[in-house]
């Protein structure tokens, strides 16, 4: 008995021993009046009928239990996909961050350079003044730091572009990248200088 295969009793077996442990006759005390050892068996095959009944309702929860376990496997599965993506996805943030932090940086250093050339353009008006003989040549020299002046912003920004991402790539892919540039800020109103290139 110890060896037997609770887990899958035949159906048909089951039937027929429902309908003998069913009988008027077959009770516990008319089966220990005839024999003490067949109160024994019929204890078991009593038994082994309600396991059986209880087995109806617990398989489909194992089923279900296993099924959930493989989902659960997968949703874990995804989560740390998705974990990990996330964490490119902060890595490279934080490197667009500290490049963000650099380029502001540079655009204080950048400013602080244009307040420097403002207040150099003012005093050279003065020296201007000043210099009643030298007047023709430093007029000139101011026509030409205003004009460089106003071409600062846009030919820094190709500059800048061309240092940060240009240096991988091929001559004839730079010079496209120059020009998308250059038309780029001159359609948001940015002056820049004519054939503006790194070289």
């Amino acid at each position: 008995m110890a060896e037997y295969d609770k887990e899958n009793i035949p159906e048909a077996t089951v039937k027929k021993v429902n309908v003998i442990l069913n009988l008027p006759e077959m009770n516990i005390e008319a089966v220990k009046s005839a024999s003490g050892a067949l109160a024994g068996v019929y204890k078991w095959a009593a038994v082994m009928m309600k396991y059986h009944e209880l087995l109806k309702i617990v398989n489909p929860r194992r089923i279900k239990v296993a099924e959930m376990k493989a989902e659960l496997k997968i949703v874990r599965e995804q989560l740390a996909i998705k974990m990990k993506q996330l964490a490119d996805v902060e890595e490279t943030l934080a490197t667009l961050q500290a490049e963000l932090d650099r380029n502001e940086e540079e655009g204080r250093r950048l400013d602080n350079k244009i307040g420097d050339c403002k207040l150099k353009l003012s005093r050279a008006g003065k020296i201007i003044t000043g210099l009643e003989g030298e007047k023709t040549r430093w007029t000139e020299t101011v026509a030409a730091l205003a004009a460089e002046f106003e071409l600062l912003v846009g030919n820094s920004l190709v500059a800048a572009g061309m240092v940060a991402y240009g240096g991988a790539f091929t001559m004839r892919f730079r010079h496209s990248m120059e020009t998308t540039w250059v038309d780029t800020i001159k359609k948001l109103g940015i002056k820049v200088q004519e054939g503006c290139s790194m070289l």
